[in-house]
């Protein structure tokens, strides 16, 4: 029963407001608790928990050899119901088993008359919403006065803030930056971070260099300790307008640029990628691309000569087989001019890859392009750079194949449909075609003579390749089978079709 005497009542005057702790202590029955009768507590603890309760700081105090626990609204927000409101009054030990090789210590160096104790960023797990979890808190143990406890200290004041978020965050940050770092240092990219330097009317006049990483030390023959902290003039002398006013344009508009662009102070050429990072700062990525610069150079003079070149001399061809004459004229110059036009367009392949070869599939889109083949050409296949002397003789092959199912075959109609599979065969390379037209006209047999295309598949295939040709004209549709080497020794002889 509470003591109701008007001395009681006046001394209990210290818990007054406090929140529910507050209402909870001045319900308690002192003298049926290790804490006595409240209105008998020592003016230390009075003191000190009339601090905690009318606190908004987590606070705790813990009194008496015991270390029996009094605390305020905000700690009890820390503790999960196993222990809110139960603990209130209880040895301290009892209820914090887990931790308890932990606080243990640092209690013992406070009772024992050391001073207080400050930890931050302290692992100690808790048990809450009864789920044991790792929780880091950051908090002081601080003494309070009793002259009749040994050391003269009577209990600890607790004052903490459960800090898990922050230090989860700073974990994630620390890892992050690690990671970045590590990348940062490992990229053979050049990078470097720089702000922008204006004068009093706000005009860019030069960069200042705040961070650069090992590449672009090594790109560059700056050293990454000479430019952070420096002016771009400073770093660079003789450094071009253009490279300011580029990105001067980045900071201002926040649209990244990419150039590639020669360095005078450097006599070098870098591919340069500018982006804004924050309010007037940004960062450069850069490569040297002198050696590509200069083999682009050399090869594109070679493309254009090459290109004009074959160009010149396929129109030559061409317009002399246009005004060849024959008995069908019409149907001579259409079917010469498209085989020419696939000559034409492997030129161009070939040109484009500097005569290093042409590919397979761009060679086989070329031909079918035209036909009508829309979505009904089924194309499988591994990626095949044919040399000049096997892209030549096989696109006329596929365009003869090409045209026949256009006019006869497959393609002929519009629920024909072509499917064409390709790959390698043998250590020293052959490659392997398959043909097959399904859904078109149907087929009575092998032809009864042999067409000019059939003489230009075995010419162009067997003649200049020394491949195989295989027909099989099925009642459903050709299918042609294609084999031919990758590599031929020597010239290879003109195109020759038997009469």
């Amino acid at each position: 029963m509470l003591d109701g005497s008007a001395e009681s009542v006046r001394r209990r005057g210290f818990l007054s407001g406090g929140g529910e702790m507050g209402a909870r202590l001045r319900a308690l029955d002192g003298a049926a608790t290790p804490l006595g009768p409240i209105g008998d507590w020592p003016a230390s603890l009075r003191t000190a928990v009339r601090l905690i309760l009318n606190s908004p700081q987590p606070m705790m105090v813990m009194w008496g050899p015991a270390l029996l626990q009094i605390y305020n609204d905000a700690y009890a927000e820390l503790l999960g119901p196993e222990r809110h409101p139960a603990m209130l009054g209880q040895p301290c030990a009892a209820w914090w088993q887990e931790a308890w090789d932990v606080i243990a210590p640092q209690v013992a160096h406070v009772l024992a008359g050391l001073g207080g104790t400050w930890r931050a960023d302290q692992l100690i797990p808790i048990t809450r919403d009864g789920r044991r979890a790792d929780a880091w808190w950051t908090y002081s143990y601080n003494p309070i006065d009793d002259e009749g406890a040994p050391a003269g200290v009577g209990g600890v004041l607790v004052i903490c803030q459960d800090v898990t978020e922050q230090h989860r965050a700073r974990q994630a940050l620390r890892a992050g930056e690690a990671r970045w770092r590590g990348m940062f240092e490992a990229m053979q990219e050049g990078f470097v971070l720089c702000e922008l330097v204006r004068d009093a009317a706000g005009r860019a006049i030069d960069v200042h260099h705040l961070e650069s990483n090992a590449a672009a030390a090594r790109l560059t023959g700056i050293s990454a300790e000479a430019a952070p902290g420096r002016l771009g003039c400073q770093v660079l002398p003789g450094m071009e307008r253009h490279w300011l006013e580029t990105y001067a344009r980045v900071v201002e508009t926040g649209e990244p640029a990419h150039a590639v662009v020669e360095s005078a102070p450097l006599g070098r050429w870098f591919e340069v990628f500018a982006y804004r990072t924050e309010p007037e700062r940004f960062a450069v990525l850069f490569l040297d691309v002198t050696a590509r610069r200069q083999s682009e150079a050399r090869q594109a003079l070679l493309t254009r000569e090459v290109d004009h070149r074959a160009k010149n001399l396929l129109a030559v061809v061409q317009a002399a087989v246009q005004l060849t004459r024959a008995d069908s004229l019409e149907e001579y110059r259409r079917v010469l001019t498209g085989r020419l036009g696939a000559l034409a367009r492997t030129q161009t392949l070939l040109a484009a890859g500097s005569w290093g070869g042409a590919d397979l599939r761009a060679i086989i889109e070329g031909e079918l392009d035209g036909t009508g083949a829309g979505g009904r050409a089924a194309l499988d296949g591994p990626s095949v750079q044919l040399p000049a002397t096997v892209a030549q003789p096989l696109a006329m092959a596929l365009h003869e194949l090409a045209t026949n199912a256009a006019r006869h075959g497959a393609l002929s109609v519009p629920g024909g449909r072509l499917e064409l599979r390709w790959q390698f065969e043998g250590k020293a390379p052959w490659i392997l075609l398959h043909w097959r037209e399904r859904g078109g006209p149907k087929l009575a047999g092998v032809p009864a003579r042999r067409g000019f295309g059939t003489r230009v598949l075995e010419a162009t295939v067997r003649g200049q390749l020394g491949g195989e040709v295989a027909l099989d004209w099925d009642a459903d549709g050709l299918d042609c089978r294609l084999r031919a080497p990758l590599q031929r020794a020597g010239e290879v002889p003109e195109l020759a079709v038997a009469p």
